[in-house]
């Protein structure tokens, strides 16, 4: 039926396939392990360089703005504390509005 050659071009994959099967079962668990640990360790040197450079940026916000920018920049801050107070204000309505309402709804207590 088969003779001694084409048993082997038969057979000889099949071994490379099973012998890959079990050193990948072997190994690849501390290939992964290993790889998990590298990532993990990049992670936290980027996690570290982000912090630094946020915490540069923060301590001066507008050293590299130019005068025109910051100039416009402070306008805006202006604009929106205003805006803040006039939500302030029209908050403050809406509560005395709604208290009046609760008063003036308000069923007196039974005796």
């Amino acid at each position: 039926m088969f003779d001694a050659l084409q048993m082997t071009a038969i057979a000889a994959p099949v071994v490379a396939f099973a012998g890959g099967f079990a050193l990948g079962a072997l190994f690849g668990r501390t290939l992964v392990a290993d790889l998990s640990a590298a990532v993990h360790a990049l992670d936290s040197r980027l996690a570290s360089v982000e912090s630094s450079v946020k915490g540069a940026s923060a301590a001066a916000p507008q050293a590299h703005l130019s005068a025109a920018a910051a100039e416009h920049h402070a306008v805006a801050q202006e604009h929106h504390a205003a805006a803040l107070e006039h939500h302030a204000q029209a908050t403050d309505k809406l509560a005395a509005a709604i208290h009046e309402s609760a008063a003036a709804t308000a069923k007196p207590a039974a005796k």
